[in-house]
Formats: C-alpha cells, sequence, structure tokens
C-alpha cells in the first residue's frame, strides 16, 4: 500500500536512467518540499552504485533496488539513515574548489612521477584560475559540461595538447568522484580530438657512429647518455640522468633498476654490451658506489640537464649535416627497438628489453614507429 504523501511529506518515487551508461541515472522524488536526486545508497547507509555498473541490465537492477530501499526507509520514517547524516552534511559542504584541491593534494602525496605531478599541479592552477568564483564555490555536479569544453578550447593548438589536458583534467575528475563515490561523466563528456603521432625518428645505419663521434668528443656526458639509450634502452631524462655506480652489476655487464627507479615499477635487469661496458669502465674507474654517473657526486643533475645538452648540441650537428629535423635523443632508442625487431621479428623480447609491463605497450610502441601495421597481424593469422 502506497504511503500518505501528506503524512510522511514526500511524492512518489521515480527512476530516471537512459540507454546510454555515460548518462548517470538516479531516483527522483520530493521530500518536504525539496527535490531530491538520489544517485546512490549514501543516505541510507547501503552500498549501491548503479552508475557504477558495466551493464545496462546491472545499472537497472541496481536502480529498482535503490528504489525499493529508499521507498521502504520513506514509509518507515527513516530517511536519511541517522548514521549517514553528520558524514553527508560534511560531505555536502564541500565545494568545487575544495574537492578539487583535496584531490590534487592526494595525487601530490602518491607515488607518481615528477612530470606527472607538474602536469596535474598546472591543470588544477588552470582550471581554477579558468572558473567563475560562484562556479568554485557551488557544488561540483551543477558544473556545465559546455564550461569544461570551453575551458578545454584553449588548448586546442594541436591535437596532442589538447588531448593531454583533456586527460589531466579528467584525472582530478577521475580522484574526486572517488571521494564523493559518484561518478562525475562531465570530462569524459567532453569532445575528443585526434592526435597525430609524433615521431622521434630513426637514425639510419651510417648515421649513428658519426653522431657518438661527435657527442664524445664534444659532450662527454651525453655521448654516454645517448650510448646507454642505444645500447641498454634505458629512458635519458629519469633512468640514465639518475644512473650510480651501485646500479652497474657483474663488472658493469648489467644494470639493476628498482621499481621506483624506472617507469615500468618493476624490478628492471637491463645487459650491457660489451661497447657500452668499455665507456662505462673509463667514467667510473675514480668513482664511489654512491657516486652519479654523470655529476660525479652524490647528487644528480635536474631534470632538464640532458634536453638543454641536446638542444644546444643538435643545433651544431644539425647545421654541419650530421642529423635531421625529428631525430632525437629517443631516437637512439627507437631505431635499436626497429633493428631488433627487423631481425627478431619476436615482440616478447621487446617487451623484455624495453621494460614494458604490457604487451599491449610494446605493440603501440612499434605501430607508433611505423613498424608494425595490419598487414604485419594479417601475415600471422591462424589459416584452417
Amino acid at each position: 500500500m502506497s504511503a500518505n504523501v501528506s503524512e510522511f511529506n514526500y511524492s512518489q518515487l521515480r527512476i530516471v536512467s537512459s540507454s546510454n551508461l555515460k548518462n548517470r541515472s538516479y531516483v527522483c522524488f520530493y521530500f518536504n518540499g525539496k527535490r531530491i536526486r538520489e544517485y546512490n545508497g549514501n543516505n541510507l547507509g547501503l552500498d549501491i552504485k548503479p552508475n557504477y555498473a558495466t551493464t545496462i541490465d546491472d545499472r537497472e537492477r541496481l536502480l529498482r533496488k535503490l528504489h525499493f530501499e529508499l521507498q521502504k526507509a520513506l514509509e518507515n520514517n527513516c530517511y536519511p539513515a541517522k548514521i549517514q547524516i553528520n558524514e553527508i552534511a560534511v560531505q555536502e559542504e564541500k565545494n568545487t574548489c575544495q574537492l578539487l584541491n583535496e584531490a590534487l593534494e592526494k595525487k601530490l602525496s602518491s607515488n607518481l612521477s615528477k612530470f606527472y605531478k607538474r602536469n596535474l599541479n598546472s591543470i588544477y592552477n588552470h582550471f581554477t584560475a579558468f572558473l567563475s568564483t560562484k562556479e568554485l564555490s557551488s557544488p561540483i555536479a551543477e558544473l556545465k559540461r559546455s564550461r569544461v569544453e570551453e575551458f578545454l578550447t584553449q588548448f586546442n593548438s594541436s591535437g596532442t595538447y589538447y588531448m593531454n589536458k583533456r586527460r589531466d583534467l579528467g584525472v582530478m575528475f577521475s580522484s574526486v568522484s572517488k571521494q564523493i563515490e559518484q561518478k562525475l561523466m562531465i570530462v569524459l563528456n567532453t569532445d575528443t580530438v585526434k592526435s597525430k603521432a609524433k615521431l622521434h625518428k630513426i637514425y639510419d645505419k651510417e648515421q649513428i657512429k658519426p653522431i657518438l663521434d661527435h657527442l664524445k668528443s664534444t659532450h662527454p656526458n651525453l655521448h654516454l647518455c645517448c650510448l646507454l639509450c642505444y645500447g641498454c634502452f634505458l629512458r635519458p631524462h629519469e633512468e640514465i640522468r639518475n644512473l650510480c655506480v651501485y646500479h652497474f652489476k657483474n663488472d658493469f655487464s648489467e644494470v639493476h633498476l628498482s621499481g621506483n627507479e624506472n617507469k615500468g615499477g618493476r624490478v628492471r635487469v637491463v645487459f650491457v654490451p660489451e661497447y657500452v661496458r668499455k665507456e662505462l669502465l673509463l667514467a667510473c674507474c675514480d668513482l664511489e658506489p654512491s657516486n652519479n654517473l654523470f655529476t660525479k657526486t652524490d647528487i644528480p643533475f635536474n631534470e632538464a640537464y640532458f634536453n638543454t645538452a641536446w638542444t644546444r648540441s643538435w643545433r651544431k650537428m644539425y647545421a654541419i649535416g650530421l642529423i635531421h629535423k625529428n631525430q632525437t635523443i629517443y631516437s637512439f632508442r627507437h631505431t635499436s627497438v626497429v633493428n631488433i625487431y627487423k631481425k627478431t621479428k619476436d615482440i616478447h623480447i621487446l617487451q623484455k628489453l624495453l621494460g614494458h609491463s604490457d604487451m599491449i605497450v610494446t605493440l603501440k610502441y612499434l605501430r607508433g614507429l611505423g613498424e608494425l601495421n595490419s598487414d604485419d597481424l594479417k601475415n600471422v593469422m591462424p589459416e584452417l
């Protein structure tokens, strides 16, 4: 039997949903003259989250369950649940600015790279400066998608730039979603832009030795960095720049990196070719185990060191015709990857050498270099 509206002061409950999982669904009703939208069971002290469902059927089932529990709570005059009132009141007091700030602080205190944290800090500063005082002080659910799109259009000078900013903002809103236990689709629902692949053009076989010889005589640190990038597949700005003598094992025939010292996040052991080992022995002959390979002290160079050194050296090499446009430090790594793939055609070997935790990353890497295409995949399809 339906409850008397005037006695309990609530209206008939109604489920609002759509056929698109990206659109948030809820149960709607009026309570004490105020329109209520319940997206989950928080106000009942129940773990019911329809908008976290991965299928339409599952979401509809959870919505019906939420509808039933809300109806029962209203009829028994126990809505919202007493144990949740204080928690909900605190949560409702937090506005857009506070939630974004908390999301940023959580990310900055987590085990992320300095570069990633810097990007998140930048998007937070830009976005909060863009929003009006009213928007910052209002509930985050009231923020309009059109405003987010207006913000992102500031970065549409290239597809890659736009998508990177959209991704960073999406990370912030995803963190807020976890805080409030409510999916915020506002960034995911914005327009996407196709990014053009930015290639680090590989070196011709005839280029490698002359370039390395030039760097050896003009910038020994940069020479050793490029040699490690080419011969050991290490990334220059974090993995190579921070190398110390103690990272080299078994008479400098291996490099050992812990999980927090490489991008893959797992222990990584890299073989050192003999031509790289000879240079390392010369560079480390008078160093202590804790000394950095390049500074010769216990403190590494700053993050921009190899970028700055490469830019200056590149201009000189380009002027004398040693190097071409779009050839970078990473081109050494990419060149060796392409050479090994052409030699072995074994993606598993490449995955191990590159330190990729997932085969999908290696596949994307090869596609990005133009070395893996639909024809490669077509040739390995099963035959009957």
